[in-house]
């Protein structure tokens, strides 16, 4: 199984899940059925917006030459094998929680909680998909550790600014998938209260947004009619355009920003009105704290392969198991 450079922790909406069987054993961690369904239903909801939308989606469709679910089983095993293994090499060079750290994860299993309605029916999405408030525990302890992981490899192995740059030049095509930059000129349909607009007012700003559209492609200025125009209320603090990763926009304005490259101008519409984009190119400048973290996190994954063997940190895993889940 490939290894991914990423920690992954999405707690949300999951399906059902049965079964305790383990599928793998990362060191004195076991990570069982369950838990590895847990997984699978979090990297299965990320992508419930594209074209996999059922399970005969998933097992007729591919992800790079792959079957869909074999991907995704894949994926799921490596995060879950990772996060295990972060915590177990902390734990073996007796890395320890500061007071202040306990706190945050007290408060992120209370976000957690909260989040499925309160105790009784966090209690209930437990039993139901066959997963202990341990394992949620441990979700919430799976950054932290990461965190101190991550400053120990900083420490002991700082990256140069020249050494980031070129990690950015390096994997810029891959950064680039990950990552996206935007401006974009908002002509709201509803008004400061959230209400939308009546059918008149909706008219005249679809038709505002067209012409506006049509000024660009003739050559008009974007900058110049976006600061004339514009009724995003974040333009000023963002006058750049916006820097951001999957999910974390209306899945419109994301769509519309893939189905164009760099430099090119399209139209959408969302909840909030319509959305004149004009796509960007990711600079070093964009996302230099990710480039780094990135960096870092390569680190980490050398790094483990030495602590598995310092440390005797066995990793086994249950593949006919993993086969029968669907």
């Amino acid at each position: 199984m490939k290894k991914i450079l990423a920690l992954f922790l999405c707690l949300g909406i999951l399906t059902s899940c049965a079964g305790s069987q383990i599928v793998a054993t990362v060191g004195n961690e076991k990570i069982t059925k369950g838990e590895f369904e847990f997984y699978l239903s979090s990297i299965k909801g990320q992508l419930s917006g594209t074209e996999l939308k059922t399970d005969e989606d998933w097992q007729t469709q591919e992800i790079e030459g792959e079957k869909a679910i074999d991907a995704a089983k894949q994926r799921a095993l490596e995060i879950a094998v990772l996060n295990a293994e972060y915590r177990e090499a902390a734990r073996a060079q007796n890395m320890r929680f500061t007071e202040q750290e306990k706190e945050n994860v007290k408060a992120t299993k209370q976000q957690v909680i909260s989040s499925y309605g309160g105790a009784a029916a966090y209690k209930k999405f437990l039993k139901e998909n066959n997963i202990t408030d341990r394992f949620i525990q441990l979700m919430c302890e799976s950054t932290v550790y990461y965190e101190k992981l991550a400053d120990k490899v900083a420490q002991e192995e700082p990256i140069s600014k020249e050494e980031l740059l070129k990690y950015f030049e390096d994997n810029k095509k891959m950064l680039s998938e990950e990552y996206k930059k935007a401006k974009h000129i908002l002509i709201m349909t509803q008004d400061k209260s959230g209400k939308a607009l009546s059918e008149e007012g909706q008219t005249a700003k679809k038709e505002l947004a067209e012409s506006l559209l049509e000024r660009i492609n003739q050559g008009e200025d974007f900058d110049a009619v976006m600061k004339e125009y514009s009724e995003d209320p974040g333009l000023s603090t963002n006058p750049g355009g916006y820097v951001f990763g999957s999910g974390e926009m209306v899945p419109e304005f994301e769509q519309a920003v893939e189905s164009v490259s760099a430099g090119e101008v399209t139209m959408c519409k969302s909840v909030y009105g319509y959305h004149i984009i004009k796509r960007l190119s990711i600079e070093y400048s964009d996302i230099a704290d990710k480039v780094e973290a990135a960096a870092v996190k390569d680190k980490i994954s050398a790094r483990l392969k030495e602590w598995e063997e310092q440390y005797n940190i066995e990793i086994k895993v249950n593949e006919e198991l993993i086969k029968t889940v669907k």
